[in-house]
Protein backbone atom coordinates (compact mmCIF):
# COMPACT_ATOMS: atom_id res chain seq x y z
CA UNK A 1 0.00 0.00 0.00
CA UNK A 2 1.38 3.71 -0.66
CA UNK A 3 1.37 6.27 1.47
CA UNK A 4 1.53 8.86 -1.03
CA UNK A 5 -1.35 11.56 -1.56
CA UNK A 6 -2.82 11.88 -4.69
CA UNK A 7 -3.76 15.75 -5.22
CA UNK A 8 -6.57 16.43 -7.31
CA UNK A 9 -6.51 17.12 -11.12
CA UNK A 10 -7.75 21.02 -11.86
CA UNK A 11 -9.31 19.48 -15.16
CA UNK A 12 -11.59 16.73 -13.82
CA UNK A 13 -12.60 19.26 -11.03
CA UNK A 14 -13.05 22.20 -13.99
CA UNK A 15 -15.12 19.87 -16.08
CA UNK A 16 -17.32 18.83 -13.45
CA UNK A 17 -18.51 22.02 -12.52
CA UNK A 18 -19.07 22.88 -15.87
CA UNK A 19 -21.32 19.55 -16.37
CA UNK A 20 -22.92 20.15 -13.27
CA UNK A 21 -23.49 23.62 -13.50
CA UNK A 22 -25.22 22.56 -17.18
CA UNK A 23 -27.08 20.19 -15.24
CA UNK A 24 -28.56 22.44 -12.97
CA UNK A 25 -29.82 24.82 -15.62
CA UNK A 26 -31.28 22.12 -17.27
CA UNK A 27 -33.08 21.32 -14.53
CA UNK A 28 -34.07 24.62 -13.15
CA UNK A 29 -35.45 25.20 -16.63
CA UNK A 30 -37.34 21.74 -17.08
CA UNK A 31 -38.81 23.18 -13.34
CA UNK A 32 -39.55 27.18 -14.16
CA UNK A 33 -40.62 26.67 -17.30
CA UNK A 34 -38.52 29.32 -18.69
CA UNK A 35 -34.89 30.88 -18.03
CA UNK A 36 -34.10 34.37 -16.29
CA UNK A 37 -30.66 35.94 -16.60
CA UNK A 38 -31.15 37.31 -13.24
CA UNK A 39 -31.42 33.80 -12.07
CA UNK A 40 -28.51 32.87 -13.78
CA UNK A 41 -26.55 35.41 -12.19
CA UNK A 42 -27.44 34.50 -8.53
CA UNK A 43 -27.23 30.49 -9.61
CA UNK A 44 -23.20 31.35 -10.73
CA UNK A 45 -22.71 33.10 -7.74
CA UNK A 46 -24.37 30.61 -5.53
CA UNK A 47 -21.80 28.19 -6.86
CA UNK A 48 -19.12 29.98 -6.58
CA UNK A 49 -19.79 30.17 -2.56
CA UNK A 50 -20.14 26.48 -2.91
CA UNK A 51 -16.76 26.21 -5.02
CA UNK A 52 -14.99 28.68 -2.75
CA UNK A 53 -16.41 26.68 0.54
CA UNK A 54 -16.01 23.17 -0.72
CA UNK A 55 -12.05 24.73 -1.17
CA UNK A 56 -11.89 26.09 2.09
CA UNK A 57 -13.01 22.55 3.94
CA UNK A 58 -10.68 20.68 1.61
CA UNK A 59 -7.42 23.31 2.84
CA UNK A 60 -8.77 22.54 6.68
CA UNK A 61 -8.53 18.42 6.09
CA UNK A 62 -5.45 18.95 4.53
CA UNK A 63 -3.88 20.55 7.47
CA UNK A 64 -5.19 18.76 10.21
CA UNK A 65 -4.41 15.70 8.35
CA UNK A 66 -0.86 14.33 9.48
CA UNK A 67 1.68 13.99 6.75
CA UNK A 68 2.91 10.49 6.15
CA UNK A 69 6.51 9.21 7.91
CA UNK A 70 8.85 9.33 5.35
CA UNK A 71 10.46 5.47 4.45
CA UNK A 72 13.23 4.22 6.83
CA UNK A 73 17.18 4.94 5.35
CA UNK A 74 18.65 1.98 3.97
CA UNK A 75 21.03 0.50 6.55
CA UNK A 76 24.46 1.18 5.85
CA UNK A 77 26.02 -1.38 8.13
CA UNK A 78 27.49 -4.67 6.87
CA UNK A 79 24.70 -7.72 8.07
CA UNK A 80 26.41 -10.45 9.47
CA UNK A 81 27.65 -13.28 7.72
CA UNK A 82 26.89 -16.72 9.26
Amino acid sequence: MSTTRLTPRGGTIFWGAVLLLIAIVAGMTALLGSWSWTFAVWLLIAFGGLMVLAAVIGAIARAVTPAPAPAPAPSTTPSPEP
